[in-house]
């Protein structure tokens, strides 16, 4: 890898390339070039840069590099694995109010998008617990807030932008304009995990522990063969 250090407002920032030069193409002339030593003691400065911190960690230039970088693909991940727990929850859910055992409610739910899983919850909470409307209609508007924001991740390409990671649709879709990729926040991405993770807990707290708590099953309604 090769050093570029660049002043943001008030504080230096680092900027890994990879040393074969296909990246330079996206310095600048405010990048100066340092070494490595010198991207460490930059980087380990409070607050610690974790994206050249994890590519000095690595020892070698000679590492397999791979894009985005290690501290990114582990926030990728966490949103993934936080999104996939909130459709896990909402199937149980589903399954729990139509009175279905979880074999055949795999057999009705297993393919559906969140976008789908969120309408058969909608309609069935107002078939039979219309109590619950209101909470679940609060719950769909966060869940498509934060699964519109997992798309931006999880979806677009990875690229670079002003020697930092970014995303953006670097592609035509129909009769969309190709978008300039938009830098990537670490903290904008554990914050999104962490909304994702509150919304678990909405779910169980405003949704399934009533219909538990109420001895009650919804009507016509026969235990979860777990």
């Amino acid at each position: 890898m090769k050093y570029y250090k660049k002043l943001i407002p008030e504080k230096w920032q680092v900027f890994p390339f990879e040393a074969d030069g296909s990246q330079d193409s996206y310095g600048n002339e405010n990048m100066i070039a340092i070494t490595a030593e010198q991207a460490q003691e930059i980087a380990s400065t409070s607050p610690q840069d974790p994206l050249v911190l994890d590519i000095l960690r690595s020892g070698s230039t000679q590492r397999n590099w791979t894009w985005p970088p290690k501290a990114y693909q582990e926030a990728i991940g966490q949103i993934a694995v936080s999104s996939s727990s909130i459709e896990v929850l909402i199937r149980t859910v589903i399954w729990h109010i139509a009175g279905l055992d979880s074999v055949t409610g795999r057999a009705f739910t297993g393919k559906a998008r969140i976008s789908e899983l969120m309408e058969m919850l909608k309609a069935l909470i107002e078939c039979k617990t219309p109590h619950l409307k209101d909470q679940a209609a609060l719950i769909n508007t966060k869940i498509k807030s934060v699964f519109d924001r997992r798309a931006v991740y999880i979806h677009q390409v990875w690229t670079i932008q002003d020697g930092a990671p970014a995303v953006g649709k670097l592609f035509i879709e129909r009769y969309e304009r190709l978008e300039k990729p938009i830098p990537v926040s670490l903290s904008d991405m554990y914050k999104l995990a962490d909304e994702m993770n509150q919304i678990q807990t909405d779910l169980m707290a405003s949704i399934l522990t009533p219909l538990l708590s109420t001895n009650g099953q919804p009507t016509g309604q026969v235990p979860i063969n777990a």
